[in-house]
């Protein structure tokens, strides 16, 4: 039965601004399986793309959980890695959650469907 569904949207170049801006950024929004991916990739666009993709999938998440980011899930407990097949995935008791994140020169999208299992 599906739970719930959600998505998001993200300038790349805003998260790239608060990145330039907020040393702890990356602490903040990526976990620590997360950021061993972040730190792999040396081409900045890339890292940016990552991170706004990721940043979305959460916002994406906590919006099909109903509760939003804050005081309910903070974005470090919030782990989006891909699986042996590459896709993203959300490991979360109770529930399967199918996860798709898609990038542009200018955005990352994320969409989020809990299935209750």
């Amino acid at each position: 039965m599906i739970y719930g569904i959600g998505v998001d949207l993200i300038e790349i170049d805003r998260i790239t601004q608060l990145y330039q801006h907020q040393s702890k950024l990356v602490e903040r929004v990526l976990t620590e399986n997360e950021q061993e991916i972040f730190h792999r990739f040396s081409h900045e666009p890339r890292r940016m793309e990552f991170l706004a993709g990721r940043f979305a999938c959460k916002e994406a998440f906590s919006k099909a959980l109903g509760t939003g980011l804050g005081k309910a899930i903070a974005l470090t407990e919030i782990d989006c890695i891909n699986d042996e097949f590459g896709k993203p995935t959300i490991k979360y008791d109770g529930f399967q959650v199918h996860v798709s994140i898609t990038h542009t020169e200018h955005y990352a999208m994320s969409q989020v469907i809990l299935e209750k299992i």
